[in-house]
């Protein structure tokens, strides 16, 4: 995040007049060497929800319609709107770093406001058909106004809280449209939504997207996100979950972003909807990852997390 001083003095102002230019280049959506461009608020008419509705866009460095991109689509939590990625977080910073780089490709990223909707139609009974206007009115509007690749292996989708719940239900239910969900901190159902566990059920394992969960584990939902994870496994669904040590919070979700950046950027590079999965296949695969994130091929000393379960070795190499 940007820090913005006030200015007093008008030499003073003057003086950084420059500086200041480059600070406001990103959320003006002027383009400054290369730096992308966040086009924030963009207002599109919603028939269907009878209102205007607001989004924002991402859009790389050197972003021309000679060519298209793949999209990255990021819902909000409860409360946020589609700003949230843009203030709380360092997505352009880090989309800018890893694409200058060749990390990742060139892509779009698209923050629509989700209000406190769920994402669903009518939820709670207000007779507003969010689901639907994300279909049928953003995801047309957005795709045809920007220079935006069609094929479901150049869409993504994620989202935290309540966003990571639209954005494992669109996924799902819409798996035709997506290659690829990550998951942070995400509900799992209630709260008028109807349970992800009760969703999965009804789709083929072989058509569903790759699925990434990852939540802190002093986390309102990480329980939820265990006991998802295991139903995933049991119904043979591969999929990521990592847990790590965190709390709700954008502390948690900022040190998501970078890997959710890589993954969704390679999955775009190969044009594929391969992952390596860490949970719900028969190869018995042992992924371990360290409290901070970290993957690590072999045990450590200290705390370590083998597929979602915590372990703990010790000098003597035992296993509690």
């Amino acid at each position: 995040m940007r820090i913005r001083f006030p200015k007093i003095l008008l030499c003073l102002s003057l003086l950084l007049t420059a500086c200041s230019d480059d600070q406001e280049a990103v959320a003006q959506g002027v383009t400054d060497g290369a730096k992308g461009t966040v086009l924030r608020d963009q207002t599109i008419h919603s028939d269907i929800l009878r209102r205007d509705m607001l989004y924002s866009v991402y859009l790389p460095a050197g972003y021309t319609e000679s060519k298209q991109y793949p999209v990255l689509y990021l819902l909000h939590g409860y409360g946020g709107d589609q700003n949230e990625w843009w203030v709380y977080d360092d997505m352009a910073d880090d989309a800018d770093a890893m694409i200058a780089s060749s990390e990742v490709p060139e892509m779009i990223i698209v923050t629509p406001d989700g209000q406190t909707w769920m994402y669903i139609d009518n939820l709670y009974g207000n007779g507003l058909n969010y689901e639907q206007y994300f279909f049928e009115e953003l995801m047309p509007e957005v795709e045809s106004r920007y220079s935006i690749r069609r094929e479901r292996t150049a869409r993504a989708i994620g989202g935290f809280s309540m966003g990571g719940y639209g954005a494992l239900r669109y996924g799902v239910m819409h798996h035709e449209l997506f290659s690829y969900v990550y998951a942070m901190s995400s509900v799992i159902g209630g709260y008028g939504a109807t349970d992800m566990g009760d969703i999965i059920r009804n789709y083929q394992p072989s058509d569903l997207p790759s699925i990434t969960l990852e939540c802190g584990d002093r986390d309102y939902f990480t329980y939820d996100n265990r006991d998802f994870s295991a139903l995933l496994t049991q119904l043979g669904i591969a999929h990521e979950h990592i847990e790590r040590s965190g709390g709700h919070d954008w502390d948690f979700w900022s040190a998501c972003t970078p890997k959710m950046l890589r993954k969704v950027g390679g999955l775009f590079r190969q044009g594929t909807t391969a992952i390596r999965s860490t949970r719900g296949d028969n190869s018995k695969q042992v992924v371990i990852y360290s409290l901070n994130g970290t993957r690590r091929d072999t045990l450590q000393k200290g705390i370590n997390i083998i597929n979602g379960k915590k372990y703990i070795r010790k000098l003597w190499n035992r296993e509690y």
